[in-house]
């Protein structure tokens, strides 16, 4: 079976008018809340007989990453929940 890659992107800009507007629509719901975080998940299907090597990783991560910004990819998750957090 192929692996299943993940690639984490943390949210530019325009993501950030979106999660503000799911943030207004859940607060009408759940008024307690407090924020909403987001981010992009990109899963890649890897085919290829071997993992990708550190430069095809370097490539999907460019591939994936806005080129105004630095270091926006990761292979972890960027949320990390608090202690009054919910992570969905």
């Amino acid at each position: 079976m192929s692996p299943v890659l993940h690639f984490y992107v943390r949210p530019s800009g325009h993501e950030g008018a979106a999660s503000g507007h799911t943030r207004r629509k859940l607060q009408g719901k759940l008024p307690e809340l407090q924020g909403v975080e987001t981010e992009l998940c990109y899963n890649v299907n890897w085919t290829a007989e071997a993992l990708p090597s550190a430069e095809e990783t370097k490539k999907l991560m460019w591939l994936f990453g806005c080129p105004l910004l630095l270091d926006d990819v990761a292979r972890e998750s960027w949320l990390l929940p608090g202690s009054n957090d919910l992570l969905l």
